[in-house]
């Protein structure tokens, strides 16, 4: 038996359960806590997400106890596992120039610091260089850029400072909430100051958590894939430090499956109002067998046309946005259910398994069945990039 330490300052139901899961197999007695640790703790192995290595050094014997941290640290006993911002920040971006936005915002307490090969710590960070390199700004609110890691949000403070930002922030604007923590307010301050959600500003929250994010005052479009992912990659790793294997200090990187589309993102920021339409059709019916031709019908214009205006407006073309809309869709159902490939096929508009593997297989460089089973596996060979 493994006497296993959980130190979550802000836990997470769906990444806990994860390394319950894993921890029953292995034989762990998993003990939990918050953020002020039991006193002269000691086991096998601490799983934590943003403790401090000072608060961290209570542990007995501390230096000799494995530690899996969800943010970059510099001792030698501390592994990472976190999430891609620069992959997570490149989905959010493709996602919101593919509605037509070029406008984007996002909002936070402060900068965050750390980054690893040029990976940002910062969630917010990262979409402003994905942004850049783009040709986009990022509208930025930090509310206390000097805010501790544990400290509590002042109402009094961030309410009015956060009503301001969005009054004076120009429309329609793509706004990136990095924490599911700042959801309710955000809505909260966007209410008061009469501001249509997702009219003049559409909103996509950094959250797994269906719950929250679907529960909102308005249902909100989310992330999808991490942070299980995370719990089981973080269970994975202590596990194998603890049975003696040589595991390298590079940070191991986690990938988001897919993007979650709910009503807070349900509009287009495109002037052109043939090309809304012939999107509109794609986003209401790319999990049918359609094709770009049904959408240039639904239109009034031809293919070629179709394909100008798309290139004109988004920079891609029809054909690749129906193919990203499928391939979203196909990720987030290997990720998060047990449907077969022919249901999966049936429900993101394929004719057959053999048609959506054979295309799967082409843009990831994995079968479906493959991308599936490493997503569960737990193990930490980081996926090919997207």
């Amino acid at each position: 038996m493994k006497n296993i330490l959980c130190a979550f300052s802000e836990p997470d139901c769906g990444l806990l359960e994860e390394i319950y899961i894993f921890g029953k197999k292995h034989h762990w007695q998993i003990e939990q806590c918050g953020r002020q640790l039991p006193v002269n703790w000691f086991g096998d192995g601490v799983l934590t997400d943003y403790l401090q290595a000072v608060e961290l050094r209570q542990i007995r014997n501390f230096s000799r106890t494995p530690i899996i941290a969800r943010e970059f640290h510099r001792e030698k006993n501390i592994w990472t596992v976190a999430g891609d911002t620069r992959q997570i920040a490149t989905m959010v971006a493709e996602y919101f120039i593919g509605k037509g936005y070029s406008r984007f915002a996002a909002i936070d307490s402060r900068e965050w610091p750390g980054n690893y090969n040029g990976i940002p710590q910062d969630l917010v960070k990262a979409f402003q260089l994905v942004l850049s390199e783009h040709g986009f700004s990022l509208e930025i609110c930090h509310w206390k850029p000097d805010m501790n890691s544990d400290e509590r949000i002042n109402y009094a403070t961030v309410i009015p400072k956060l009503e301001q930002f969005f009054r004076r922030l120009p429309k329609p604007v793509a706004l990136l909430i990095p924490n599911s923590l700042y959801l309710a307010i955000t809505y909260r301050v966007l209410a008061a100051a009469r501001i249509k959600v997702p009219e003049e500003v559409a909103i996509l929250c950094n959250t797994d958590s269906s719950m929250m994010a679907d529960n909102a005052l308005i249902p909100t479009t989310r992330i999808s894939g991490e942070l299980r992912e995370v719990g089981r990659k973080m269970a994975d790793l202590l596990h194998r430090i603890m049975i003696g294997e040589t595991v390298p200090h590079a940070p191991v990187f986690v990938t988001s499956a897919a993007i979650v589309s709910r009503r807070s993102t349900d509009t287009l920021a495109v002037p052109d109002l043939r090309l809304a339409t012939a999107i509109s059709f794609l986003l209401a019916n790319y999990m049918n067998f359609i094709s770009v031709v049904d959408a240039a019908h639904e239109a009034g214009i031809s293919a070629s046309m179709l394909n100008r205006k798309f290139r004109r407006y988004l920079g891609i073309s029809p054909q690749r946005f129906l193919l990203e809309l499928r391939l979203n869709r196909i990720r987030e159902l290997l990720d998060n259910t047990e449907l077969s490939l022919s249901k999966i096929a049936k429900q993101t508009g394929y004719g057959s398994s053999m048609a959506l593997s054979s295309a799967f297989k082409r843009e990831t460089g994995m079968t479906p069945g493959t991308y599936r089973q490493s997503r569960r596996s737990g193990q930490t060979s980081n996926l090919p990039p997207r």
